[in-house]
């Protein structure tokens, strides 16, 4: 039975425009995610169009809880259409990264408006110029109410697929509703991210003991802390990743601060991403929060210590597996990388990761609740009311 209702399944995927433009962790998570579910029967077609012909899917999959701008519109069509979404939030509440993390501009708004203000306006701004380009004033009104537009956004959801049992408890925390709700991990492709061989510390570059950074350049990521922890240290860092629109700024900044010790590699494909994991010392994530991060599992896969802060998803992913560190302390992020360069060497993780965390058991996941939403049609028609229930801004 379940075999025949897969093979039937037919799922609408709703991502940014800029999905491959802009590549970031959701990028792999849906291609991935995406690949894994073909795989197993279940097809999957990817639009990003305001207005996108739903007639004959089964289901409707929406990402990222915060972008209102697009997802309130995308929500509207779903009712219309009568059919079942799932919504996969990649969501973190962001009030300690608002007080203490952001930088500039966003800061100075922060400061002004309280926590939230800076979301509030890069929606303000989003939302308008995406409703001026469709000529859809509702769209205007709902999505500028931050907090209505995500919870009209999980008002449609059927079915929500965090990427951990943390996230499932900040929804439930923050939007308490009546939603299945179904664990999807986070992962890696075993063909690609896999081994490495033998100790890190003479297996990886021994020479320059060169600590890698992998993610795009942006305060929250907050790869100018790891710039400052290293200075002086005598270890080489290597920052692979490129800056989004909004954040040019913030990666001159880091490129002033860097000393004769940081490259800046840009953006890598999943191939040379391999070669870099495997010929480094440790990798470093020092970001404000993770729903655990791509990164830091493809570096775990590769058999590299790794150094993650508690934000997020991450002890739940890596428990006593990584070093941990205060993402506004330098001289935390530093000790934290010294420790990991001392760790024995150890496989543990890397087959936790091969077994728990991979796209495969990622869409096996993603099956199990698009078999539950079909089946139950939990759909939930009536528009919320603004300013009603709880947030987390």
């Amino acid at each position: 039975m379940v075999a025949e209702l897969v093979r039937h399944i037919r799922a609408m995927w709703l991502v940014r425009p800029d999905l491959t433009r802009s590549p970031g962790g959701d990028t792999t998570q849906i291609l991935e995610t995406a690949a894994g579910l073909r795989a197993q029967g279940v097809t999957v077609e990817l639009s990003s169009l305001s207005n996108p012909d739903l007639s004959g899917f089964d289901i409707v999959h929406l990402f990222h809880l915060d972008r209102v701008w697009e997802n309130v519109h995308w929500c509207r069509l779903v009712r219309a259409a009568g059919i079942p979404a799932a919504l996969s939030p990649i969501h973190w509440p962001t009030e300690k990264f608002d007080r203490r993390g952001r930088r500039g501009l966003a800061r100075l708004v922060e400061r002004v408006g309280g926590t939230g203000s800076y979301n509030r306006l890069k929606l303000w701004y989003h939302a308008g110029a995406q409703a001026l380009k469709r000529g859809d004033r509702r769209s205007t009104h709902a999505a500028l109410d931050f907090q209505a537009g995500r919870r009209f956004v999980l008002g449609t959801a059927s079915v929500l697929l965090p990427n951990s049992e943390a996230e499932r408890e900040q929804l439930e925390a923050g939007f308490p509703g009546d939603h299945g709700v179904f664990v999807v991990p986070n992962a890696v492709n075993p063909d690609h991210f896999t081994g490495g061989g033998g100790d890190p510390h003479s297996n990886g570059d021994g020479r320059d003991r060169a600590v890698l950074c992998v993610g795009r350049i942006e305060p929250r990521k907050n790869q100018l802390a790891i710039i400052r922890a290293l200075q002086g240290s005598g270890l080489r860092l290597r920052i692979v990743g490129r800056a989004g629109d909004f954040n040019r700024r913030y990666e001159r900044q880091c490129r002033r601060e860097a000393g004769s010790n940081v490259e800046f590699l840009g953006w890598k494909d999943p191939a040379e991403l391999v070669d870099l994991y495997r010929a480094s010392a440790a990798h470093v994530s020092a970001s404000w929060y993770e729903t655990p991060g791509l990164a830091s599992l493809e570096a775990a896969s590769c058999n590299r210590p790794i150094v993650v802060t508690p934000g997020g998803a991450t002890r739940e992913y890596f428990g006593s597996d990584a070093e941990y560190c205060a993402p506004d302390d330098v001289v935390s992020i530093r000790r934290a990388v010294e420790r990991a360069l001392a760790r024995p060497a150890s496989n543990g993780l890397a087959n936790r990761i091969a077994t728990e965390f991979t796209w495969e058991v990622a869409a096996q996941e993603t099956i199990k609740a698009y078999e539950w939403a079909v089946a139950s049609r939990n759909l939930k028609v009536a528009e919320p009311r603004r300013h009603a229930g709880r947030g987390t801004d």
